[in-house]
């Protein structure tokens, strides 16, 4: 809980601090070193917060593959149970029926 806090207070400040880099470019037309950190870090939070949302989505998509493949040695798995099953049954009926 204390770093989700941590994290929204940080976010605050650094939405602040934007705030200030975008009014300070928007009214002398520079940026200065200490508006130019908080906008850097935001824009790498963004990106960071980007990737995780892809590699989130790729995870999902691995799982549902992965989900797929168990479904189908499943129905191999049933069907070669079924199929010995058949065998043996035919094996059993074959031994005791003397021709």
């Amino acid at each position: 809980m204390l770093e989700k806090d941590a994290m929204q207070i940080l976010m605050k400040f650094l939405d602040r601090k934007v705030r200030e880099a975008e009014d300070e470019i928007t009214e002398r037309g520079t940026l200065s070193d200490d508006k130019a950190i908080p906008l850097i870090l935001k824009t790498q939070f963004n990106h960071i917060a980007h990737l995780e949302k892809m590699v989130d989505e790729r995870f999902e998509q691995v799982d549902r593959r992965f989900e797929q493949v168990d479904r189908r040695f499943e129905r191999l798995e049933r069907n070669l149970f079924g199929g010995f099953a058949f065998l043996a049954a035919l094996i059993s009926i074959f031994r005791f029926v003397r021709f």
